[in-house]
């Protein structure tokens, strides 16, 4: 009996290695043939692949504009789709989401979209917005089903009208963590307390706000940002994070993979975004290894933390809001520290099992 074939399409290698591993290389274990579509990725070393899964690299501008470019995009993910006939296609982020399942829909392939985020499309006013948005709802309608991962993001597209509301699936838990690669990680006995940001150094994550903060606190904390200076408009230039890891007010931490160290020297993990987020991976695992949490108050950041209890939530661009969430948690003793450092695994063990979000898989693949 033919193997059946699933195929995941992202925008980048790292996001689909990153984000759904455990989905991979549980669909590998159960016996279905797994292709892997996204473009090169220096961040990624092609020997870490899950074992067993083919990789098809393909060219594609994350957020250029082009037309030509993009139709370049669709062609050559009809060439590949062609080629590889799957049984089902998993596609992930705005470009392969929208041509993704074009190309698939054309073909006769059955697809799922997962949109982890509404970003710029949905919170900005432009023409070039509007047209993605138009691209978003007539595509929206071939996928057998949407994934969403806030319900925010739920409600947004149901008012909307941009998918049925049967083909709509909400991962309440996002998509998983693993609980036991993210084990517990005893609290640091640091000289001060360290925050520590985790993301794609972007304004919208809210770099200046955390920089804000560790001038208010300066000597009380230290302030450290690890991440990926990105290609993105909106990215923060190398000039200015370097100029203030020289001021003393920030340590830069250039991304590195192996991300569980540097997270474990911390005392508490900060995530001021005020961008659409669909649902933190950051913050996930943050609570897996049992840490305290300050984040902003917007959908994707909201449902990790339980004010008081397991970190403290800010309101979203508003540094003196963030420099009060960070002074609130230096208030606290060891113990209390230590207190909410249990409270952050036990959410992630009560929602964010990723073993529930491969279940959803399961059933999607089941239906091929």
């Amino acid at each position: 009996m033919k193997l059946k074939k699933i195929l995941f399409s992202d925008n980048t290698l790292w996001g689909l290695l990153n984000f759904r591993r455990g989905v991979i290389e549980y669909m590998i274990r159960s016996g279905f043939e797994v292709v892997l579509v996204a473009p090169t990725d220096p961040m990624c070393d092609l020997e870490e692949l899950p074992g067993g899964a083919k990789y098809i690299p393909v060219e594609l501008s994350r957020t250029g504009t082009n037309v030509f470019a993009d139709l370049a995009y669709y062609k050559a993910l009809k060439r590949i789709y062609r080629a590889e006939r799957p049984d089902y296609i998993f596609h992930y982020t705005i470009k392969p989401n929208i041509y993704g399942t074009l190309a698939a829909r054309s073909l006769g392939i059955r697809s799922s979209a997962m949109i982890a985020g509404l970003g710029h499309v949905y919170s900005e006013n432009g023409i070039g917005a509007g047209v993605a948005r138009a691209m978003y709802k007539y595509a929206m309608r071939y996928p057998q089903k949407v994934m969403v991962l806030n319900r925010a993001n739920r409600d947004t597209l149901l008012e909307r009208k941009v998918v049925a509301p049967d083909k709509l699936v909400w991962l309440e838990g996002g998509e998983g963590v693993d609980l036991s690669k993210f084990a517990p990680q005893p609290m640091p006995s640091n000289e001060r307390p360290v925050f520590l940001m985790i993301c794609r150094l972007l304004y919208e994550k809210g770099y200046a706000e955390y920089v804000a903060a560790a001038e208010a606190l300066r000597g009380r904390a230290e302030f450290r940002i690890m991440g990926p200076i990105d290609s993105h408009p909106a990215a923060v230039p190398r000039s200015v994070v370097e100029a203030d890891a020289a001021r003393g007010v920030i340590r830069y931490i250039e991304f590195s993979p192996d991300v569980l160290s540097q997270a474990a020297q911390a005392d508490c993990i900060v995530l001021p975004s005020y961008y659409h987020e669909g649902l933190s991976r950051v913050l996930m695992e943050a609570l897996a290894f049992g840490r305290p949490i300050v984040a902003s108050d917007i959908a994707g950041c909201r449902e990790t933390v339980r004010d008081g209890a397991n970190g403290f939530l800010c309101a979203p661009k508003d540094a003196a809001s963030l420099t009060e969430a960070c002074r609130r948690f230096l208030a606290l003793s060891p113990g209390q520290r230590a207190k909410m450092a249990r409270q952050s695994r036990l959410l992630a063990e009560q929602v964010f099992d990723e073993r529930s979000v491969i279940r959803t898989y399961s059933e999607l693949a089941a239906s091929v």
